[in-house]
Order: structure tokens, then sequence, then C-alpha cells
């Protein structure tokens, strides 16, 4: 979730004006990541100059620069700024005369040849810092620039997808509303009924999706914040349930508890929109009369939930990607042209976003498990 944004008030000249000031947290991040630096820094600094005692105790002296340049270089690798790169350029070029040009222990030497070799040894050291901190922010700008072309493409899929998936449904309504408008009073009840029962269905599938696409979008952006609640897992259920697909009657469908009170923390709209998306799904893809258990109970720390079906099942080819967007079933038993596959993704990324764990597992005899866990709850009495 992306830091908190926060504002100072300035006023200049009537009027007031928003100063955009990084927040606490983000601020303590900052001030971590520079102290790890700084403690990077010293370590290798430290370890080098270790090496170069020793490299001195048995007298390849030549070397002890080499050891000071490598170090300057693995700084600038382990850190994230110019500044400890130069730090250590200046610190090893400090070191080594302090430590291994006679007198020791002394900034000063004797040879008039030594200014000449700090200077190369400072240029070589900066050149190095320089080169290796280019090419990690080059190789930075390349993820960042796979990561804008993978959303990209993501949005252009998006987009395709919708514009071909929306175009059925938008096209059933209008011509179901058309035909109302010409023949309502040549329709005999049953005609009519089914028509308003067709309009109904593509219009709640159109909302679902719309839903779907904005949750995913928002929690995958840090853009939602989570309303995190204990709740009890049954009045969940029961409201999952009061909006599962319409079909749902066509399936017999049971609720188990291990405990009715059983608690877990959760924002509840979130996790409503989870089980709809799953028992939907457990609906779409199974013939009528198949048998659907929603069932939670307490396991350890977390409250495991659960939702099963006795359909056909999902091959094992399969497993790996249903909770990828756009993966959609080919063992589909129902509404064939909807085929945007959004529901199970944005199950996955709600329940990350809660902390916990979603799985496909394959029911006995055939049949498909969906599980996923959420952090138990408790009530706090207060007297």
């Amino acid at each position: 979730m992306p830091p908190e944004i926060w504002y100072d008030t300035l006023q200049k000249g009537g009027f007031a004006v928003n100063i955009k000031k990084p927040s606490p947290d983000k601020v303590k991040e900052q001030a971590v990541r520079q102290a790890k630096d700084l403690l990077i820094t010293v370590l290798i600094l430290t370890a080098a100059t270790g090496i170069g005692n020793i490299f001195w105790y048995f007298s390849f002296t030549k070397n002890i620069i080499s050891v000071y340049i490598l170090g300057t270089l693995l700084t600038s690798l382990f850190t994230k700024s110019y500044f400890y790169g130069f730090l250590s350029s200046f610190s090893s070029v400090l070191l080594f005369n302090f430590c291994f040009t006679e007198p020791r222990l002394t900034l000063h030497a004797y040879e008039r040849g030594y200014p000449v070799t700090f200077a190369i040894m400072l240029i070589v050291s900066i050149i190095t810092v320089t080169l290796a901190i280019q090419n990690i922010r080059n190789a930075e700008e390349k993820e960042r620039a796979a990561v804008r072309a993978k959303n990209e493409q993501l949005r252009a899929d998006l987009l395709r997808t919708i514009s071909h998936d929306l175009r059925t449904p938008l096209t059933s309504i209008s011509g179901n509303a058309s035909n109302l408008i010409s023949n309502y009073e040549k329709m005999d009840d049953p005609t009519r009924k089914q028509t308003f029962l067709d309009i109904y269905d593509d219009s709640m599938w159109l909302i679902n999706l719309v839903e779907n696409i904005l949750s995913i979008s928002r929690i995958e952006d840090g853009w939602m914040n989570l309303s995190i609640s204990t709740e009890l897992v049954s009045e969940v259920f029961e409201e999952a349930l009061r909006h599962t697909n319409r079909h749902s009657g066509q399936h017999t469908i049971t609720v188990q508890m291990d405990d009715d009170l059983l608690l877990a923390r959760m924002d509840a709209k979130l996790i409503v929109q989870v089980l709809i998306n799953l028992m939907d799904n457990a609906i779409k893809y199974t013939p009528a009369g198949s048998h659907i258990v929603l069932s939670a109970a307490a396991q350890g720390e977390n409250a495991v939930i659960q939702v099963s079906d006795d359909g056909p099942g999902i091959p094992d080819e399969a497993k790996e990607k249903v909770f990828e967007m756009f993966f959609t079933g080919e063992n589909r038993i129902s509404d064939s042209r909807r085929s945007l596959g959004l529901g199970l993704a944005l199950c996955r990324t709600i329940i990350a976003a809660h902390g916990g764990t979603i799985t496909l597992s394959d029911n006995t005899p055939h049949g498909c498990i969906f599980t996923f866990t959420l952090p138990l709850g408790e009530v706090s009495l207060h007297e």
C-alpha cells in the first residue's frame, strides 16, 4: 500500500497553498535505508582495510589499491545513492594513505609521487562508482520499462476483451428492451417474464464486471484502504448468498460451520465479493442439480473458508492459471458468451491484501475446492 501523503498549508498572498510532505512512515523508511547504506559502506571499508593489512603482512602491497577500488565498486552495487559511492572513494584514498603509506598511521607521505597515485586512485574510484551506479540505474529503468510495457499490454488486453465481451450483453439488453417496447401487448406472460429475466441477468453481469474491474485496479494500485474489522463469518456467508447468481436455485447449496460464532478479521464488503465470485463460479461451471458446499472452520490462528462443488472439475494443466486475469475454463456449462476471466484474479488480489492465501484443489470423487484463509478475530469485552 503506498505511503500516506501529508500536506502543510502555507498562507501566501491571501491564498492557501498545500505543500506536499512525506508521511512519517515514508520519512522513517528513508532514514532506515540511509542508515543501512551507511552501515554497508563502513563494513566494506573495514573489510577492505583488513584485507589490505593481510596483503601488507605478506608484502603484497601493490594489490592494496585494487582492494579499495573493489570496495568502492561493491559499495556502489549494494547502496542506493551516489553519495555513498563517492564517500567510499574519498574514504578509500584517506584510509590507504593513513594505513599503508610511509609514515604509517598519518596522513603524510614521504614520496613525491604519492599525491599523483592518490589522485589517480580517487579518479579511478569515482569513475568506477559512476559507471556502476549508471549500470544499476539503467537496469532498473529497463525493469520499469518492462513493467510499464506489461501494464500497457494488460490494459490493451482488458480494453480489447471488454469491448468484445460487453457487446453481446449490451446488444441483448438493447434487443430485449426494443422487443418489449414493440411487442409488449402481443407477448404472453411467460415470454414477457423471460425477457425481463434476460435483461436482469445481463445487467447484473455488467454490474459485477464493473465492480470486479474497479476492485482489482484499486487494490493493485494501492488506492483502496481495507476497512478491517472483526466479523461473524456466518453473517458474511448470509450476505454473500443473498447476492449469488439467481440460477443458484438450480443447485443444492449447503452451509457448514463448525462454530456458528466463528470470528475473522476482514474487510467484510470485499470478502463478500470474494464469496460471490467463488459461488457464481461454482454455479456457472457445474450442471444443474450439483451440490455446492460453503464451509468455515478455525485452524490454528486462521479461519479456513472453502467453496466446494461436485462438478466436472478443472484439468491439472489449468489449475495454475485459474487465478490469472483473462483466463477462462473450457468446460463452461452456461453463459458461454461471457468469457471475461476476472473473478478469480480479483479473489486472489483481495485475499492477498488480507495477508491470506487462496488455493484450488480437487474434490472427491470429482469437482473443485477453493480454499482461502483469514486471520481469526476475537471479541474484546469492556466492563
